[in-house]
């Protein structure tokens, strides 16, 4: 089985990883990204769902008591922050142009998204459901 760990440092890799710019290299994969990610919206709810599902990464492994501690809370909002400004900066250095709306848009999504996995985490983890409470109950390695 997985590490915690091992399966959040994946998940930031391909989070940071430069897709639109991958699939501008790989036949078929550019028409398959182009299709998925190509309306707004759904580049919205993948955002949303991307730093998500990073909060709820960052809360297993910081918080596996399931205890509410807001000290750590900032802590996992401020690295989904500082890695949402890094997606940007990336997708900015290899489209070659400056900063602007699109960036702050997709940050205050990212940061929604963020809310809405911490917020999940904390129901389920309230609860004693699934993976969230077997985070509690696992030894870290």
């Amino acid at each position: 089985m997985i590490n915690r760990k091992t399966l959040l440092l994946f998940w930031l890799l391909g989070m940071l990883a430069p897709m639109a710019w991958i699939a501008r290299h790989i036949p078929g994969y550019d028409a398959a990204f182009a299709f998925v990610f190509g309306p707004a919206w759904m580049h919205w709810v993948s955002h949303a769902f991307l730093f998500g599902v990073l909060a709820c990464l960052l809360l297993i492994l910081l918080m596996p008591g399931g205890e509410m501690r807001w000290p750590r809370l900032a802590m996992v909002l401020g690295v989904v922050l500082v890695a949402a400004f890094l997606q940007e900066a990336i997708q900015l250095a290899y489209k070659h142009r400056a900063w602007g709306g699109d960036e702050w848009f997709d940050l205050g999504v990212d940061l929604i998204g963020a809310w809405i996995g911490a917020a999940a985490w904390f129901a389920f983890n309230r609860r004693g459901h699934g993976l969230l409470s077997a985070a509690k109950k696992q030894p870290e390695h």
